[in-house]
């Protein structure tokens, strides 16, 4: 039997789903905002900022699309804080990464993957423009105080503990002066085989290498806390999801620490939520851990008035230059992606909603 027509109204909510008009009122959302910059603002090294990528109509891939959104979103921030400066007063940003490696030639790039003339590239650009590298842990410490931190502050910080890290980006660490934590899965430490949680889009071409899949080991670990530059963290024993499962991650959480006293001799270390996953029950059972801070994945500044167990972090993209994570910092992407969630809301309520 065939179903009845749509009517009109049922019609018209049906097409604001389509991926393809989102992009349309995406584009037209980030014109409007980017209007207010003029095309000679410049940011503070006399460099304007790269034109916003144009979103292709015919994309309708939701993965996709949110990759563009993010990267439209970085570059018109970036215009935002070439115009008008910085909204990160009294505040400061954590910068997220995972790998940094370098492929061969024609390999496709993993996904929360940089290059290390990209990483090196974007935090060369950062102290160009006068930002100060901080340590995780001076950051928690000089918060917990009530202390202010200085302006233009920000801190380095990597998920998972990839081998490439020791290989590809302690050095850049180590050249540039800048402090950074890394967030271990203990589970994986010395193990010869690949997280299995990292199995994402281009991980078995071939060509990545096994440093961009396995964890690093205890004497690479011992190595760079000797340098002083790094600071390790716990990110789970296991990397899974816990959420729901308090209970679980309380006993998942109590073994990792165990390892990380065990093999380095860390007490009362800081923590990063597995796949960013936060919510009132886990944050409590990270605080009863003794954990310095617990941090999630939400685009947020770190206020004087932010609870250290639910700081958040920006991830920092193969595609984003100094600029834009200047802007990041500066709180512009922030605003943006708060702004692009409540227009989603309002036309959520308005009609149909979207995926």
């Amino acid at each position: 039997m065939r179903g009845r027509p749509l009517g009109r109204g049922t019609s018209e909510r049906t097409e604001k789903c389509v991926w393809s008009r989102q992009g349309e009122k995406m584009a037209a959302l980030y014109r409007q905002v980017l209007e207010t910059a003029s095309g000679a603002a410049r940011d503070g090294t006399g460099a304007v900022p790269a034109s916003p990528p144009a979103v292709d109509p015919a994309d309708r891939s939701s993965h996709q699309w949110t990759l563009r959104r993010r990267r439209l979103g970085s570059v018109a921030a970036a215009w935002l804080r070439a115009l008008l400066r910085s909204r990160a007063e009294r505040c400061f940003g954590i910068l997220l990464y995972h790998r940094v490696v370098a492929l061969p030639h024609g390999v496709p790039l993993p996904e929360d993957t940089v290059t290390p003339a990209t990483f090196r590239e974007q935090m060369d650009g950062l102290l160009t423009r006068g930002y100060k590298p901080w340590p995780l842990s001076r950051a928690v410490a000089c918060h917990a105080a009530g202390r202010p931190i200085p302006p233009k502050t920000f801190v380095v910080t990597f998920d998972d503990g990839y081998k490439c890290l020791y290989h590809e980006a302690w050095p850049i660490l180590k050249e540039l002066a800048i402090p950074a934590t890394i967030f271990l899965v203990t589970a994986y430490l010395d193990s010869h085989l690949p997280m299995s949680f990292c199995c994402r889009a281009g991980e078995g071409v071939d060509g990545v290498p096994v440093t961009a899949r396995c964890s690093l080991s205890t004497g690479q670990c011992n190595e760079m806390l000797a340098g002083g530059l790094v600071e390790f963290g716990t990110h789970t024993h296991t990397h899974a999801d816990f959420r729901g499962r308090p209970e679980a991650f309380r006993s998942d959480l109590q073994v990792s620490l165990e390892v990380m006293q065990r093999r380095f001799n860390l007490e009362g270390v800081t923590f990063a939520f597995p796949f960013g996953h936060c919510g009132a029950a886990l944050a409590g059972e990270a605080k009863r851990a003794g954990l310095l801070c617990a941090l999630t994945t939400k685009c947020e500044l770190v206020t004087p008035q932010s609870d250290p167990f639910e700081w958040g972090r920006f991830t920092a993209e193969p595609y984003d230059t100094a600029a834009t994570l200047a802007a990041k910092l500066d709180g512009w992407y922030g605003l943006l992606q708060r702004s692009w969630h409540r227009w989603r809301r309002k036309e959520a309520i308005g009609g149909a909603v979207c995926p």
